[in-house]
């Protein structure tokens, strides 16, 4: 009941199982194993339902992480430091994030707003928003065929990583760069010139 508690409260589909400290991972209970067992009916061991933990180097590179992934289909690894002390966890969500931007599931709370009027026609922009949702928010047409956001939008109209306050004109809009975070564009300043 204790361990059903937790997952009910957390939100998470995986968890790292340790044994005494948490440099001592055992295994990684994934809850659909838990409630496979809760449905047969089984009685509850820990030690049988957790699976066997996929460590990593914490200096390991994030595209041969994804591709370690793939091939032993793992969505979740424990990375050890050089003094086999655990580091973290990380899951192939992560690795998305990282490449795609934010992924919102049903358990995340909303961060910002994505899109804020800033003024009668300029609107700051989450880079993460949806074309789809921009189009209809600001009553515009960006392309959504080959872009899900903004961001991958944004990236092909600079066609490189932009920097701050750098900006490109297209169909009668402004795009003003806001925020960059390492090779992320974050946020995105839209200007709507009326003709």
């Amino acid at each position: 009941e204790e361990v059903l508690d937790i997952v009910a409260e957390s939100g998470f589909s995986r968890f790292p199982v340790y044994e005494e400290t948490i440099d001592n991972v055992i295994g990684i209970l994934y809850v659909k194993d838990l409630l496979r067992s809760i449905v047969k009916k089984e009685e509850f061991d820990l030690e049988r339902v957790v699976r066997k933990p996929y460590f990593i180097p914490d200096s390991k590179k994030i595209n041969a992480l994804f591709h370690d992934f793939r091939k032993k289909r793992v969505h979740i690894a424990v990375a050890v430091d050089e003094y086999g002390g655990v580091a973290g966890i990380i899951c192939l969500e992560d690795i998305l994030e990282e490449i795609v931007g934010e992924i919102q599931d049903e358990f995340d709370e909303d961060e910002v707003e994505d899109i804020i009027q800033t003024g009668p026609s300029t609107y700051l922009c989450d880079t993460r928003v949806s074309i789809d949702d921009l189009n209809e928010e600001l009553k515009i047409k960006l392309p959504h065929e080959d872009y899900e956001t903004l961001g991958g939008f944004v990236f092909d109209l600079f066609d490189k990583i932009p920097v701050k306050f750098e900006k490109k004109e297209y169909e009668g809009m402004t795009f003003i760069i806001q925020d960059v975070e390492g090779n992320k564009i974050k946020s995105v300043k839209i200007e709507l010139n009326k003709c």
